[in-house]
């Protein structure tokens, strides 16, 4: 989902450990964990959303695909 190198993540975790008291991180952890979680749940709602709508145009196409070969004689 997110492209992020080893050596950017070395930096995030260093920079972390400037800025940030080490009492502070397992809590910052949790909560980038929990922020990360809602958003993959966001994405596959969304994904999951987009795939009901094509199957529902599909069936729309069908429907429509038989009553049109109903009304020809």
């Amino acid at each position: 989902m997110f492209d992020i190198s080893f050596s950017e993540l070395l930096v995030v975790i260093f920079v972390l450990i400037i800025f940030v008291s080490p009492k502070n991180i397992p809590a910052i952890a949790r909560a980038a964990g929990r922020m990360l979680q809602k958003a993959t749940n966001f994405m596959a709602d969304i994904k999951e959303e987009i795939e009901r709508e094509d199957k529902f145009k599909e069936l729309k196409r069908i429907q429509k695909e038989i009553k049109k070969r109903s009304i020809k004689p």
